[in-house]
């Protein structure tokens, strides 16, 4: 399957993961009887019980719902892949979460998260600069309006940048102040443990699975994060999927 043709469902941007944690945070606690009849929805959907204490939690509407969705839209399923944790109940709804998949703006999320913990370690404030050369310019935004090759840009205003507009520029110049693409993708394993054949290439891939890892770890310690998931908050609203 062509990687470069899959669409991202769950994984769309940094706003569309952070809302993932909320809708799944705020889950009722009620406790659901099993639905048992998985002839509804396609083989390829899969539901993992990290705890069998949990299994009488299981409710499969949302793979149904999901899968209405796909036939009433006529998706193929080979293009598409999600992940989804119920972070109450420690259950993993999820398609196709192994495959790769060209990230998009997807990367910024761990890449913010990889220096909020630089400030909170004293290795940066948010007035520390960066400095902004030609080569990591990318295309128009709020940094290359903002700012002139040459500059040195807060710290602040790049993370600001690359969550709520999305800034290319920013994100290059982030990665690049880690040491460069390879380094970042490196240093953001910290978040996750399922790594791609494809990873550590050039190439800008990931997968439905590692970005569930990085989301979860983001929830698990959001009180390190509250200004990132401010600013996801904050992102381009109407934009994403909701």
């Amino acid at each position: 399957m062509d990687k470069k043709n899959k669409i991202v469902i769950i994984s769309l941007l940094s706003i569309l993961l952070i809302a993932l944690c909320m809708f799944a945070s705020e889950m009722s606690s009620t406790k659901k009887k099993a639905f048992t009849s998985e002839s509804e929805i396609q083989d390829d959907q899969s539901t993992e019980v990290k705890n069998e204490d949990n299994s009488k939690y299981i409710d499969m509407a949302l793979a149904k719902e999901i899968e209405a969705y796909f036939q009433e839209n006529n998706i193929d399923h080979e293009s598409v892949s999600y992940c989804i944790t119920d972070l109450k109940h420690n259950i993993k709804y999820s398609m196709n979460e192994k495959d790769e998949f060209i990230a998009g703006s997807i990367y910024k999320l761990p890449l913010a998260m990889l220096y909020y913990d630089k400030v909170n370690s004293g290795d940066y404030t948010m007035e520390s600069t960066l400095p902004y050369s030609g080569y990591m310019h990318e295309d128009a935004g709020v940094i290359s309006s903002n700012y002139t090759i040459g500059s040195q840009i807060p710290l602040s205003e790049l993370l600001d940048a690359a969550i709520v507009y999305s800034d290319n520029d920013a994100g290059h110049i982030l990665f690049e102040n880690l040491g460069g693409w390879e380094e970042y993708k490196e240093a953001m394993t910290k978040y996750t443990s399922s790594i791609s054949d494809n990873y550590y290439s050039e190439d800008n891939v990931s997968t439905a699975n590692t970005m569930n890892d990085v989301i979860t770890y983001l929830y698990a310690h959001k009180d390190e994060y509250q200004e990132l998931i401010d600013n996801m908050k904050k992102a381009e609203p109407q934009e994403y999927l909701d």
